[in-house]
């Protein structure tokens, strides 16, 4: 690859696209009306584009926009009166029809005659009697007339047959699309996805696109057969049709944490394109609801269980506007069955690929090519049937490099298993791992599934292991990956076989395993207080079990108990301490007790390995006695715990959200760097004249009754005010130099706060979000 680089010179290498449309425009002309609508618009329809906010300077063209010109797809050229009047316009156009990559163009011609453009006359010739003036600008001149004819002489658009410019901006935006639509077609994009697009024509005949009424279609089949990469290439040929867009991915685990709320406020935030939240049971009856029922979009519902957890997001099969359509992947076939019934739904059964298909997929996984290498060909013939893609891809992804010895002894196995037992098919990737890696792909499969990246990164180091390239080597061997919004996932079918392979420790006695997750044996393990030193991580929703009174020594025999989770998903609690806590083990990294049912931890519970804590509606008052040593811990969350008098000095961050009071102590945490104190809605004051030196960021969004804010922040970087009831900002002398490092500033919603200091000046700030300018 080195040598074949070096060999090759710049303009043989394509470059890589960046951009859907490059807009070419004179800023003067149509910056303020035309350009202005169009970017919109584009934007609005999820294309990327590229333009330049600065005015032109000069005669020369940046190389900045020429590498723009050369990673856009298109260019879509503004031809208003002064345009040719521009070099710079002039020399853009000229790099727009010589790209190599035969750039195509959409010529607007904006109250301009196209023929003035194609033949430079009229007020083109005017400007060009100018440039024929200079002798230095000759060979220039013949160039700019060659542009503009080539680029006039393309199909395009002219105002004058536009009764508004409303009415030209959405010709534009369709005769754009058409064009990506049809380039994304002649293109390669699917290519990897086997059968991919017969399951696309499917889909879209049973979409009905173009019919008036809302029209819902169920992806059906079984884990890892490929639903979601179905409809995944789906949304992504036709977002770009619709008014509102959303991709909702990973529903069965977000139910599963509580996280139903979120869901629905997600969908409707990026349907609307504004930030919501809905605290009221219906949706529908709400401005929201109606405003829906206008909107034409397009929607997929990633994995959905059941049809309760589906009408919680879709209340009705009309709420949204004509011609829209919601596609949803679920294992469940009768997800779909009220819209079936209705006439508005059908749902589509993917199957398992057929022998062709399964061994070019498993090639491609194996080989890097679509077809097996010869020497491989009778022992690949023997994985085919395995038809399920996911299956297809870890195998092949296992076998990938290795020699034929290893393909021999590894099907050897596969003889002993049948063929229905995939999990075990998929054991064989988790067999080729070293032992650090396999402790991390079973944390994740039982704990931390769906969590932040950096957060397990931080969990995982904590606890001794190489996460950075533990995760690497597990996203490689297509055990996990790592989602848009980087959060840690894997399929269901590779948990369950992480699930099965910690049950295999002990399948008679969970106590004797390394990791307890399930509610019956976790409950019962803490009942007969059985558990034992190779107990290493428990988790348990408190809510849902039934009364537990735990014994003061409970947690004595184990150890080498590194991580505990006792969370609550509707804020009850049925654990008990009823004679306290004596013991908890001193190689806990995280502790996570919500409700915790006493006033303090155990008197000898030693926090120094603990990288995060985490104790919601607490009773405690404080958390221990004395001055421990925290080097490790990175934050602790005590949102709810109303009691607290006193904070423990620590190193990162700090949530106090829904508190009554700052406790005083405060002041002392002289490393804090984040401090949350977000929705403490009865908050009225904060203790007075604090000066945190480590604290960066700051959070007291939501706190409404706060009217003052008073503290010393010359060190901040990020403050979010959103929703608080501040009055104004401070303006003392000597705290003019509050905000000198601040980079980013939320106001939404401050509609208490007056105006800005004048002697407040904002150096840094790079991002703020205001409903209104305010001035000083």
């Amino acid at each position: 690859m080195a040598s074949s680089s070096s060999s090759s010179s710049p303009d043989q290498l394509p470059p890589k696209i960046e951009y859907d449309v490059f807009i070419s425009f004179r800023g003067e002309d149509s910056r303020k009306n035309i350009v202005s609508y169009l970017l919109e618009a584009l934007l609005r329809k999820k294309i990327q584009v590229y333009i330049d906010y600065k005015l032109e300077v000069g005669d020369e063209i940046s190389q900045v926009l020429l590498k723009a010109i050369e990673k856009s797809k298109l260019s879509v050229v503004i031809f208003s009166e002064r345009y040719a009047y521009s070099k710079w316009c002039l020399d853009e156009l000229v790099k727009i029809t010589e790209c190599k990559k035969k750039l195509e163009i959409i010529p607007v011609f904006y109250h301009v005659d196209p023929s003035h453009v194609r033949n430079q006359t009229g007020i083109y010739a005017d400007a060009f009697a100018k440039y024929n003036q200079d002798s230095k600008l000759t060979q220039r001149v013949q160039k700019w007339k060659d542009a503009l004819t080539k680029a006039a002489n393309q199909a395009g658009r002219h105002s004058i047959n536009f009764s508004t410019e409303a009415k030209l901006t959405d010709t534009i935006v369709d005769d754009v699309l058409k064009k990506l639509d049809h380039e994304r077609s002649n293109n390669n994009d699917l290519e990897g996805f086997v059968g991919i697009s017969e399951h696309i024509t499917h889909i879209e005949s049973s979409l009905c696109l173009g019919s008036a009424n809302v029209r819902f279609v169920g992806i059906w089949g079984m884990g890892g057969i490929g639903k979601t990469t179905i409809a995944e290439a789906v949304y992504k040929k036709h977002c770009s049709e619709y008014e509102g867009c959303c991709f909702l991915a990973h529903m069965r685990d977000e139910s599963k944490n509580g996280r139903q709320h979120y869901l629905r406020d997600k969908l409707l935030s990026e349907l609307l394109e504004e930030d919501i939240h809905i605290s009221t049971p219906s949706v529908g009856s709400t401005f929201v609801g109606t405003r829906l029922q206008r909107k034409k979009v397009l929607i997929v519902l990633d994995d959905v269980e059941s049809v309760e957890q589906l009408e919680y997001l879709v209340e009705r099969y009309d709420c949204f506007g004509p011609e829209s359509r919601v596609i949803l992947t679920t294992r469940d076939k009768h997800v779909l069955s009220k819209a079936v019934d209705k006439g508005i739904g059908e749902t589509y059964e993917v199957k398992e690929l057929n022998s062709l298909e399964a061994l070019h997929l498993f090639s491609l996984n194996a080989f890097q090519q679509s077809q097996p290498s010869v020497n491989y060909l009778e022992l690949s013939d023997r994985v085919v049937n395995y038809g399920v893609p996911l299956a297809l891809k870890v195998l092949g992804s296992f076998l990938h490099s290795k020699g034929k010895e290893e393909w021999k002894s590894e099907l050897e196995k596969l003889k002993r298993i049948p063929n229905v037992k995939i999990h075990d098919v998929l054991r064989l990737s988790y067999d080729g791992l070293d032992r650090g890696d396999q402790y991390i792909f079973l944390d994740i499969a039982c704990f931390f599934k769906g969590e932040n990246k950096d957060r397990v990164k931080s969990l995982l180091d904590g606890y001794g292991f190489s996460s950075s390239i533990g995760i690497s080597t597990l996203i490689d061997k297509s055990l996990i990956t790592i989602s848009s919004d980087y959060r840690v996932w894997m399929h269901d079918l590779i948990q369950e076989m992480g699930w099965e392979i910690v049950r295999q420790e002990s399948y008679k006695m969970p106590g004797e395993r390394s990791r307890l997750w399930d509610l019956e044996e976790v409950h019962h393990v803490l009942k007969n207080s059985v558990g034992t030193k190779a107990v290493e991580c428990m988790s348990l929703d408190i809510s849902k079990v039934q009364e537990i009174h735990l014994s003061p020594q409970a947690f004595t025999t184990m150890c080498n108990l590194r991580f505990l989770k006792f969370y609550s998903t509707d804020l009850r609690s049925n654990l008990y301490l009823p004679k306290g806590l004596q013991f908890l083990p001193n190689e806990l990294r995280y502790l996570h007790w919500d409700a915790y049912p006493s006033k303090s931890l155990p008197s000898h519970f030693c926090p120094e390995n603990l990288v995060e804590l985490k104790m919601q509606h607490g009773l405690f008052e404080k958390l221990w006695n004395g001055v421990k040593n925290l080097v490790n811990l990175r934050n602790i969350d005590l949102c709810y715990s109303k009691h607290v008098t006193e904070l423990p000095d620590f190193s990162e961050a700090l949530i106090l959200e829904n508190l009554l009071h700052v406790p005083s102590s405060i002041e002392y945490l002289q490393n804090l760097r984040i401090l949350n104190m977000g929705d403490c809605r009865r908050l009225r004051r904060l203790p007075s004249n604090i000066y945190l030196r480590s604290l960066r960021k700051l959070i007291l969004s939501g706190c409404s009754s706060l009217e003052e804010l008073s503290w010393n922040l010359e060190n901040i970087e990020e403050l979010n005010l959103k929703g608080a009831g501040i009055k104004q900002l401070p303006s003392t002398a000597s705290l003019i130099q509050f905000f000198d490092k601040l980079t980013v500033l939320y106001l939404t919603n401050c509609k208490m706060l007056q105006c800005f200091p004048s002697n407040i000046h904002l150096i840094s700030l790079k991002k703020t979000h205001s409903q209104r300018m305010l001035k000083s």
